[in-house]
């Protein structure tokens, strides 16, 4: 299961979505390691090269953190549908991190 396509989830979704990852927390490492495909899979090459030079880490690496960190935040309650799509619409170079929820 991927995390989300190109314009991410919709509302109802994020929310269908969000009450498996809240109530199963099996589900993480599986959904964590779709999101870091698709989101590499998306990724040209001059996009790795860059997320490579911002953050020091490869691109699997930051994709991967990326994921983990919203995956947690979402089954913390943390990550909200509005802070979803907030996130999502905000272009690349102007994103900022998720914090590490545990």
């Amino acid at each position: 299961m991927a995390l989300a396509g190109e314009s991410g989830w919709n509302e109802e979704t994020f929310g269908y979505y969000s009450s498996i990852i809240r109530q199963l927390p099996e589900t993480h490492s599986r959904l964590i390691d779709g999101c870091t495909k698709d989101g590499i899979a998306k990724m040209d090459t001059e996009t790795k090269a860059q997320t490579e030079r911002d953050t020091s880490m490869s691109a699997d690496e930051a994709a991967r953190d990326v994921c983990r960190r919203m995956i947690k935040g979402i089954a913390s309650g943390e990550v909200t549908y509005e802070v979803y799509r907030k996130w999502l619409d905000t272009p690349d170079d102007e994103k900022v991190r998720f914090p590490d929820y545990q």
